[in-house]
């Protein structure tokens, strides 16, 4: 598995500051939501991350509670840790196990709370149960799952033309945040059912110069290599009730595409 495209710490973390107000980081809303469910549970010790998210990473820092950060790529994890507000690679609250995210089930323990920010979009459908019933293991009895994912966009979305889109961004009705998210749901697979940044610049290559020179996607997005699996939301919560019993779930709202960024507070069945 590679996120991106490039490979030095550095390059990474240069890349990863053009995402803000993507769909490829969390929201000012999403952070305080996770900042609300954190410190329900501060009391607790044991914490776990799925990758390396800045923004998470920072409310665990400000609360000097311990943390947990599990990855296959040691690289990512140090980048994201560079653009936290303490610009740690990795701090003294954190501690890092490189391991596949269907292998956590080494690390013999159970913890109060697991957080998933896009995690579970990086498989493909078929890992979908495995992942989620290892999680359920990992999860204490009174523990939360909170999972932050991407689902399935609309079919006005998925069908929209392109030309539609690009009139729509001209005529000042929707915003480069959602422009990108819009152009990824158009090359939507549906046998596959990802999007992803290199998919979109494949289909849809040099179609994207008419958004220039407002809105370069290629530059933003052409180190990105990450593809997204988004089930339609029925589907997904099919595979959660095997699991978990569904607490809660919040919207982002900063922007149209948060429609499909669901944040679920799963408790273990």
């Amino acid at each position: 598995m590679t996120y991106m495209l490039v490979k030095k710490e550095e390059e990474i973390v240069r890349e990863w500051e053009k995402y803000k107000g993507f769909t490829i980081r969390p929201e000012k809303s999403t952070i305080d939501y996770y900042q609300k469910w954190i410190r329900c549970y501060r009391h607790c010790q044991e914490f776990l991350l799925y990758g390396g998210t800045p923004e998470i990473r920072n409310i665990f820092q400000e609360e000097k509670l311990s943390l947990t950060m599990v990855d296959q790529l040691e690289v990512m994890v140090r980048a994201m840790g560079r653009l936290t507000s303490g610009g740690m690679p990795i701090n003294a609250y954190e501690k890092f196990e490189l391991l596949d995210w269907l292998e956590l089930f080494k690390l013999n323990k159970k913890f109060s709370l697991l957080i998933g920010d896009d995690a579970i979009n990086m498989l493909p459908e078929k890992k979908f149960t495995s992942f989620l019933k290892i999680a359920s293991e990992l999860l204490a009895p009174d523990g939360i799952f909170i999972c932050h994912l991407l689902v399935r966009p609309s079919d006005d979305l998925i069908l929209k033309s392109f030309s539609d889109i690009l009139y729509d961004y001209k005529q000042g009705k929707i915003s480069h945040f959602d422009l990108a998210s819009q152009l990824n749901f158009i090359c939507y697979d549906k046998n596959t059912k990802q999007m992803g940044w290199q998919q979109t610049i494949h289909i849809l290559g040099k179609r994207l110069n008419q958004f220039l020179p407002h809105f370069n996607f290629k530059n933003l997005f052409g180190q990105c290599n990450s593809t997204f699996t988004c089930l339609s939301q029925n589907l997904f919560e099919g595979f959660v009730n095997q699991f978990f019993t569904i607490k809660e779930i919040f919207y982002p709202h900063e922007h149209q595409y948060c429609l499909f960024e669901p944040v679920y507070i799963l408790s273990k069945k």
